[in-house]
C-alpha cells in the first residue's frame, strides 16, 4: 500500500509538471484516477484482511481448547463435527468476512484487467482468428 501511494503521489508530481510546461495531461489523469479507484479497492479489503489473520492467529488457542475439551469430555475425537463440536459463534462470520474480502480483492483485480478497452480489443481479435481458422480448417477435411 505505501508503493501504490507513493507512486500516485509521484504520478501528481509528473502530472503537476506536464501541466505548467503546457502539455496534455488527460490520459495521464484518467490512469490517476483508475489506479486510485483499484488502490481504494484492493487496500480496504486487503487491509480487512490483515485483521482476520490477525484475530485467527489470536483467537486459535481458544477455538483450539475448546475442540480439545470436547473430545475429553466424550473421550473420544470428534468424527462428525458438525453434529457434536458447538464452534465460536463468531467463527462462521469471520470466515464469510475472509473468504469475501479475499473474492472482493481478486474481483477489483479482474475487473481492472477486463474492463480495459486493450484487452477487450485483443480478446475480440483472438475469437475472431479462431472463428475465422476453424471455418478454414472444416472446409480443408
Amino acid at each position: 500500500m505505501t508503493f501504490l501511494g507513493l507512486g500516485l503521489l509521484s504520478m501528481c508530481n509528473v502530472r503537476h509538471e506536464l501541466h505548467h510546461t503546457g502539455k496534455k495531461t488527460d490520459k495521464l489523469e484518467t490512469l490517476m484516477i483508475r489506479i486510485g479507484m483499484f488502490s481504494v479497492l484492493y487496500s480496504i479489503p486487503a487491509t480487512i484482511l490483515i485483521a482476520c489473520f490477525l484475530y485467527e492467529n489470536f483467537q486459535r488457542g481458544n477455538w483450539e481448547m475448546n475442540y480439545v475439551s470436547v473430545c475429553l469430555k466424550q473421550r473420544t475425537c470428534l468424527k462428525d463435527s458438525a453434529t457434536d463440536f458447538e464452534a465460536d459463534a463468531n467463527l462462521l462470520t469471520f470466515n464469510l468476512i475472509k473468504y469475501l474480502m479475499m473474492l472482493v480483492t481478486g474481483l477489483s483485480t479482474g475487473f481492472w484487467v477486463l474492463l480495459s478497452f486493450k484487452t477487450a480489443s485483443n480478446w475480440a481479435k483472438l475469437l475472431q482468428r479462431i472463428r475465422c481458422c476453424g471455418k478454414d480448417s472444416e472446409t480443408a477435411v
